[in-house]
């Protein structure tokens, strides 16, 4: 599963350290490592305090804006044909696997629940890229660059 789907937070640092000076780039890929869970992957709780205000929030303000539609994703992917109470109580699991453990822990389980149904991981980690892309789109790289500055003070 792994394979298939990014991680959030490496590609969240190959986005924001373009054009950075080596030693801003590594300040926000500490900040990044420093949120992973033990199993290694980047869960979506640890940016609940970030907040979506600005550069004086930090870099980790756009990585909280990047990732905003992952769960709608992923549930929408897990659930595909499903109704009723079944919907619910998955929908409602792939967000606390993705808030507590990653993306590839959230659709490890819903693939391991859902054997019958084919649920394409490859699928599921080309929509969760687009959304990144198009959700960092409106985002400058100068942007970024004053955010890690004012981040430091």
């Amino acid at each position: 599963m792994a394979d298939q789907i990014p991680d959030a937070g490496t590609f969240f640092v190959e986005w924001a350290t373009r054009g950075l000076p080596a030693g801003r780039a590594l300040e926000v890929e500490s900040a990044v490592n420093g949120r992973r869970c033990q199993n290694g992957w980047f869960p979506l709780e640890s940016l609940d305090s970030i907040g979506s205000k600005g550069f004086w929030r930090g870099p980790l303000t756009y990585l909280a804006r990047m990732t905003s539609d992952d769960t709608a994703i992923l549930q929408r992917w897990a659930t595909d044909g499903l109704r009723g109470e079944s919907r619910t109580r998955i929908e409602a699991t792939v967000d606390h696997l993705l808030h507590q453990q990653g993306h590839a822990a959230a659709a490890t389980w819903a693939v391991a629940v859902r054997p019958r149904t084919y649920l394409d991981a490859s699928i599921l980690g080309d929509k969760l890229a687009a959304a990144w892309e198009y959700n960092l789109g409106s985002i400058r790289s100068k942007d970024v660059a004053k955010s890690v500055r004012r981040w430091n003070r």
